[in-house]
């Protein structure tokens, strides 16, 4: 009877300890996620600020335009990507910007933003 209360406790003793662990790593992975998604949009932002201090605002708006494309192959491509609860959201927006611009939709992202549901 002891034997078993004593591998009852050593199993339950590794369970919350492996419990804790795990809870401890993933906020810490979730944490360095969050840090590096900090740093690129702060270095984005200011590489933003100086095209636009430096009066390149043409070739700032044809490099964002360019790289709309690839985002939505990333995004049809990669399957974390695809489950983000914003991806529905940045296709559309990506759709409606070729819209509201008039502008063609490049061919090979067409048939995905035609998929994409309508904003109610």
């Amino acid at each position: 009877m002891k034997n078993k209360i004593k591998v009852s406790l050593i199993f339950v003793g590794g369970l919350l300890v492996g419990a804790l662990s795990t809870f401890i790593i993933l906020g810490q992975i979730s944490y360095l996620q969050y840090r590096d998604f900090f740093m690129m949009s702060a270095r984005e932002q200011t590489f933003i600020a100086s095209e636009l201090r430096a009066n390149r605002q043409r070739e700032l708006q044809n490099s964002a335009e360019a790289n709309l494309p690839g985002i939505v192959l990333a995004i049809h491509n990669d399957r974390k990507l695809q489950s983000a609860s914003g991806a529905p959201l940045v296709l559309r927006e990506i759709r409606d910007f070729y819209e509201r611009n008039s502008l063609p939709i490049p061919s090979e992202i067409s048939v995905i933003l035609i998929d994409v549901p309508r904003d109610h």
